[in-house]
């Protein structure tokens, strides 16, 4: 199974997210671009597994993503101005597997 990284001082917000049942959306970029598939099954970090609910492609760069992404607000300047250094990116929604 795939794992899926995320920076290690955004594990507390993003495990809350989960526990609370709501979906996480993540950016990915470079490398990790077109990597993951609407209804893939991956495996956090710390060991949930999570599946993807949607890929949404960037393509017009940062101007584009500050459309697109719902919670572009809440990224710092920082990411912003990391981000602008990509014109492809995708925004990946992921929720928990329901265990019955």
């Amino acid at each position: 199974m795939n794992i899926i990284t995320f920076p290690k001082n955004e594990w507390d917000s993003i495990k809350s997210r989960f526990n609370d049942g709501k979906i996480v959306c993540t950016i990915r970029v470079s490398r990790e671009y077109k990597k993951f598939k609407e209804g893939d099954v991956l495996k956090t970090e710390w060991g949930l597994e999570v599946r993807i609910m949607s890929v949404k492609k960037i393509t017009g760069g940062i101007s584009e993503l500050k459309i697109k992404y719902k919670f572009f607000d809440e990224l710092t300047e920082e990411m912003i101005q990391e981000l602008s250094d990509y014109d492809k990116m995708e925004i990946i929604s992921l929720g928990t597997i329901s265990r019955s």
